[in-house]
């Protein structure tokens, strides 16, 4: 077959001819309008009839183009006729597009996609459209009404073709102004950035448009632009609070939470739908998981934009940081919300924990794994800068070395002064950043999420107590209702905040590395002083206990607030989010309890008692699992925590630093309030109690009791006398207090069944009712501590008995088991029956088991025995029958066997000891111990006031107070001088009276 075609030539005729398209037909496609009527209707463009009038023609050019553009673009205006026609008889939306912006877009658009133009063209036409778009911005009283700002930011959010490459040029025309374009462009992209930022503003977490991270990222795609970007704010911008109203901030602020005080919290309008509660949650965390992704990814932009550009971005993170500091304060925790003028002028938690997020994902290439040893770049010292010098050594958080550190800096010496490295890098800057950032955010939420949840359960008891006494429609149950309704939605949008899943996870791998980084801050004291180019510890150091005497004083530079921040952690986790713990598993938990250990047993690491104390709370959290705990709370197992238990290298030494905290929060020089004390101690009798259930832990105790008793008349008294002497205090106030509040509460209940309270005005009968509300509080805190505190010397001395039965102990120990036992069981034992026992913890069955095994523990013991006989305040024969009566009723009929026995030798000690009162009776003034009243047997002089006391009174008293009773002067038990001659004349006299 033959290749010749005869139609070749005609196709390759209209291929040329199509390819040289005329000027006319592409002008007409790219700026959709004409001057030739007929193609007008043909082709749904604009016709520019006073264009084609002037010049006297019909179609376009190059030459002419200006003119016609200029017409057109006169007519955006929503009154224009022309436009409104056309808008009715086109289909074609560019033809009547009215806003100048959108339009000179797509006119852009179409010319970039434009084949047919020579270069030189194609540039003069663009040119033109750029020409254009700056005269608009720069003169926008031609386009009154249009809103430029916006129609730029639409431009930008639909990302089609080269919207970004139009904008750019606009933004290049504006600075090629000569009369001051830099500072124009300035203004007008700041009023873009303002727009763009009201617009942030009114949007939430569920309908917030994504879209507008396409402006932003091409807003910040050029250095000069990102320049502009960190500068933008409004106009009045004089507080913290004023930071949400930048472009930056006010996305910070989108969260599930409301960004003003007293603001409406939108989500759980039905918080008692458990199934509705899991879905919002589940919805609200995808959320919050994606926009905190698109912050985090537009804050990584401008840090690797440039030098300049990453300086500024630190500077604005620092200065928030900064200016918001006032909500890390104690009185912005103490205020009530309405009347804390913290929650006005700073920023809103969600901006806050927002703000910890993104550091958060930031800190992540060098926290994610703690082994590949990143933290260790971390400078210790960053803190310890002066403001002055921040610039010149690469510091961005201002304010930060006025903060409280782990070791104060109280030295003048020279060798002994902060240590300042000559520059920091950035992981030392992200890391501070993320635990500032927390501190202020993350802990602060957390502590008004126990706060609300405190006044959840309040009015939750109100509520059903007013619905149980009210009859019919009563107004006052539906106005508690309401007020439990919110306070619920209020509660769980905090929770629903702080418990993102992907927010913990990054907690928990920050909390981590922290703790690995700090105990290896506290043994290393290997850096170069004379270099001062980094104090960080770089390379890891193997942990031994006991540590190095040497105490680095990189301490000095380590400030308080990142060791809260890790307790904070540890504890939120374990009540709302355990199986954290197991999923990020052994090796992640391991550095958490070698720094517990370091720093709770090391006052010389750390200063604070109250911070110590606080530590005990972090190894709470760490148990595998704690009384009370839902059958289905903790379904991810125990393994990992009990490996902790059971594995750590250091586990060892968990016992005594346990005990030297305990002991550590009370003695002389380390005191805490008295009450705070208590707090303290909680969960530290949780801790006991669960290694007590462990062989290894257990020996442990032993071991120290051990020691005890070969060091009970010691200069120093041994760390588990303290201990046991503490115990013994605090279950002695304990209970104490707790019968007398549950005597009140009877007392108070009795009146209100009564009629009394009806009878009394209104504002004295809810005075009356928020007192007993606020006695029955603390009645519940000190019957759960003192059950404890009974709980724990149980077990104590079911395997240790010599130091309880000592002569230093003994006579406490009978005489607070028999105050106690007799209360309980005796005749007074109806003054403590209240209503509704279980609302305020009082189990006063369990305390009776408890007090009669303690009784069985000690019964081999005969001065143990001899000291219940001899308490004349609460001993009777009678008081050990009145305990077999209520054991039968409460199931402890097994006890009774073992306390008969009890009985009987108490009542062997009392005879023998009766006789021998009988025989010592009028024993001269000078014999009897001035504090005790009693015969003393080993008199010794008190050296600053020369009073003579007996040696086992004067050493009870310095276990809890190292000073002299009667003139407070400093005192140990070696200044104590032995009174022989005293006690020669005693013994003979003794003696004596035996012999008649």
């Amino acid at each position: 077959m033959s290749d010749f075609n005869p139609f070749a030539a005609l196709v390759e005729d209209n291929t040329i001819h199509s390819k040289r398209k005329d000027i006319d037909s592409i002008l007409q496609d790219i700026f959709a309008f004409t001057l030739d009527f007929n193609i007008s209707e043909k082709k749904q463009v604009l016709y520019l009839e006073e264009v084609a009038k002037t010049f006297n023609r019909n179609d376009l050019d190059v030459s002419i183009l200006q003119h016609a553009l200029f017409d057109r673009l006169f007519m955006c205006n929503e009154e224009n006729l022309t436009i409104k026609n056309t808008k009715q008889r086109f289909r074609n939306t560019h033809a009547s597009e009215e806003k100048v912006i959108i339009y000179l877009c797509n006119c852009y658009r179409n010319l970039n996609d434009e084949n047919n133009l020579e270069a030189d063209e194609k540039l003069k036409i663009k040119s033109l459209i750029i020409q254009n778009a700056v005269t608009a911005l720069l003169q926008s009283e031609i386009y009154e009404g249009q809103q430029l700002e916006n129609q730029l930011i639409d431009v930008l959010k639909d990302n089609i073709g080269s919207s970004n490459s139009f904008f750019k040029d606009i933004c290049k025309g504006v600075l090629d102004e000569d009369d001051g374009g830099e500072a124009i462009l300035k203004e007008n992209l700041t009023k873009i950035l303002l727009a763009l930022t009201s617009e942030i503003r009114k949007a939430n977490i569920i309908n917030f448009d994504y879209k507008i991270f396409t402006v932003l990222n091409v807003l910040i795609s050029e250095e000069y632009l990102a320049s502009i970007f960190l500068d933008v704010k409004p106009p009045k911008f004089t507080v913290g609070s004023d930071y949400a109203r930048t472009p930056l901030g006010a996305l910070l602020d989108v969260s599930i939470l409301p960004k003003v005080p007293n603001g409406i919290y939108e989500h759980f309008q039905d918080p008692t739908d458990q199934a509705s509660i899991t879905s919002a949650e589940g919805i609200l965390w995808t959320n919050v998981n994606k926009l905190t992704e698109h912050i985090h990814a537009l804050v990584l932009n401008l840090l690797t934009r440039s030098p300049q550009i990453k300086n500024k971005t630190l500077e604005w993170l620092g200065l928030c940081l900064k200016t918001n500091a006032d909500r890390g304060k104690l009185w912005n925790a103490q205020s009530p919300p309405d009347l804390n003028p913290a929650n006005f002028t700073n920023v809103s938690d969600g901006f806050m924990i927002n703000f910890g997020n993104v550091m958060l994902r930031l800190c992540h290439p060098f926290c994610s794994n703690f082994k590949d040893k990143k933290i260790l770049k971390v400078d210790p010292t960053y803190c310890s800068v002066p403001d002055e010098q921040h610039i010149e050594r690469g510091i961005h958080l201002p304010g930060i070395n006025s903060e409280t550190c782990l070791i104060p800096n109280d030295s003048d010496k020279e060798d002994e002064k902060l240590l300042i490295a000559d520059k920091y890098n950035f992981v030392t800057e992200c890391f501070y950043f993320a635990h500032k950032a927390l501190y202020l955010g993350f802990q602060v939420a957390v502590d008004k999420l126990v706060r609300l949840n405190h006044e959840v359960g309040r009015i939750e008891r109100t509520y059903a107590e007013t619905l149980a006494q009210a009859t019919g429609n009563n107004e006052v149950v539906e106005s508690i209702k309401r007020t439990m309704t919110q306070l619920l939605s209020k509660y769980l949008s905090l929770k629903a905040q702080l418990s993102d899943p992907v927010l913990l996870d990054s907690l928990f791998e920050l909390m981590s590395t922290s703790t690995y980084w700090l105990c290896q801050v506290a043994i290393n004291v290997n850096y170069n002083k004379t270099e001062h180019k980094t104090f960080a510890p770089l390379e890891e150091i193997p942990i031994f206990f006991p540590l190095p005497d040497t105490i680095p004083t990189t301490l000095k530079s380590i400030p308080e607030f990142m060791i809260e921040n890790i307790v904070c952690c540890l504890v939120f986790l374990r009540r709302f989010n355990p199986k954290i713990f197991e999923e990020q598993g052994f090796n992640k938990l391991k550095p958490i309890l070698s720094f517990i250990l370091i720093y709770m047993g090391s006052p010389e690491r750390m200063k604070n008692p109250h911070v110590r104390a606080r530590l005990a709370e972090a190894l709470e959290a760490l148990l595998p699992h704690h009384n009370g705990e839902p059958s289905n709370f903790n379904t991810y197992g125990e393994y990992q925590r009990e490996m902790l238990f059971t594995q750590h290298e250091h586990r060892s030494e968990i016992v005594s630093n346990l005990l030297n905290v305990f002991v550590g929060i009370e003695m002389t020089g380390q005191s805490v309030e008295f009450e705070q004390k208590f707090n303290y101690r909680r969960p530290m009798y949780t801790v006991m109690d669960y290694l007590w259930t462990k062989d290894e832990y257990k020996n442990d105790f032993k071991m120290l009791a051990k020691e005890a008793e070969n060091n009970m008349e010691a200069v120093t008294p041994p760390l588990f006398l303290r201990f046991i002497n503490l115990l013994m205090n605090d279950a002695v106030y304990l209970l104490d207090e707790a019968l007398a509040n549950m005597a009140k509460l009877k007392e108070m209940q009795t009146a209100k069944q009564n009629g009394e309270w009806a009878l009394l005005p209104p504002q004295e009968r809810n005075q009356n009712m928020a007192y007993m509300s606020h006695i029955g509080m603390i009645a519940k805190f000190d019957n759960i501590l003192g059950r404890d505190t009974i709980k724990t010397l149980e077990k104590l001395t079911s395997e240790i008995t010599i130091v309880f039965t000592h002569s230093t102990m003994v006579d406490r120990v009978a005489a607070m088991l028999n105050y106690f036992l007799f209360n309980l069981v005796g005749p007074k034992k109806k003054n403590f029956k209240v209503k509704d026992q279980k609302e305020y913890n009082f189990e006063p069955a369990k305390t009776v088991m408890h007090i009669c095994k303690i009784y069985i523990n000690l019964k081999e013991s005969s001065s143990f025995c001899l000291a219940v006989s001899q308490d004349g305040r609460s001993y009777s024969p009678q008081l050990f029958t009145l305990a077999e009566d209520v054991l039968i009723r409460i199931g402890g009929g097994a006890l009774i066997g073992e306390l008969k026995e009890v009985a009987q030798r108490v009542a062997e000690k009392a005879k023998e000891q009766q006789a021998s009162e009988e025989a010592i009776a009028e024993a001269p003034e000078h014999f009897l111990d001035p504090i005790m009243s009693t015969l003393m047997t080993d008199p010794v002089i008190l050296p600053s006031s020369k009073q003579t006391v007996d040696r086992s009174t004067i050493a009870r008293h310095l276990l809890s107070d190292q000073t002299d009773p009667f003139n407070r002067a400093p005192l140990s038990m070696d200044q104590v001088i032995p009174n022989t001659e005293l006690a020669e004349e005693i013994k003979n006299w003794i003696i004596e009276r035996k012999n008649k």
